[in-house]
């Protein structure tokens, strides 16, 4: 691409080519591939990702409702209209259209919805998780205090608002983890 971009007369150099990339993709002409090496590679947009089929409003918004709650479930209705962006009233229509796919636990008098086919694990043996940056385990979620205690909320995010990398067990952020790389290694070191 950048051979093309140079024989119409447009510089490529010192980063610019990339930049130029980036702003087509950012325009829904090109979309970014698959890594090779270090480098990023490109599609255009129509064959990286196709056009979905349209669907009626509500069938979309039953839809948006039951992959959110599959996915970031459990999770309240507040964390899926703010997640969302839907008002509340069409949040709640959303949620209504997807209850049979969804089941709910209060907890601590709080309403939370989760998918019907969510297992849980109950062999007593805990579950720990390193996760990256800006992570949707914590990320998604209007009110983050089922899984983060609010008195360490800080400590779990940056100076601007973005999540640092978090350690869960047992479903609870319980710290947070930093990577150095040496020479031949990996060095983690958790807080």
């Amino acid at each position: 691409m950048y051979k093309t971009l140079e024989a119409a007369g447009i510089a490529t150099a010192a980063g610019r080519g990339l930049h130029i990339l980036g702003q087509l993709a950012q325009e829904g002409l090109i979309c970014f591939g698959v890594r090779q090496a270090k480098q990023p590679t490109f599609a255009l947009l129509d064959e990286g990702a196709p056009a979905a089929k349209a669907k009626e409003r509500d069938a979309a918004l039953a839809e948006l409702a039951s992959r959110y709650f599959t996915s970031h479930g459990p999770a309240t209705l507040q964390d899926f209209a703010w997640w969302s962006g839907l008002t509340m009233a069409d949040a709640r229509d959303a949620l209504e259209m997807s209850k049979s796919h969804l089941v709910q636990e209060v907890i601590k008098g709080r309403t939370y919805w989760l998918s019907s086919s969510v297992r849980t694990a109950k062999d007593g043996r805990p579950t720990a998780y390193v996760l990256p940056a800006y992570d949707e385990y914590t990320v998604a979620y209007k009110d983050r205090s089922a899984v983060l205690d609010p008195l360490h909320a800080k400590r779990a995010s940056s100076r601007n608002g973005i999540f640092t990398r978090i350690i869960v067990i047992d479903g609870q952020v319980v710290g947070t983890w930093k990577r150095r790389l040496e020479k031949g290694s990996v060095v983690i070191t958790p807080t």
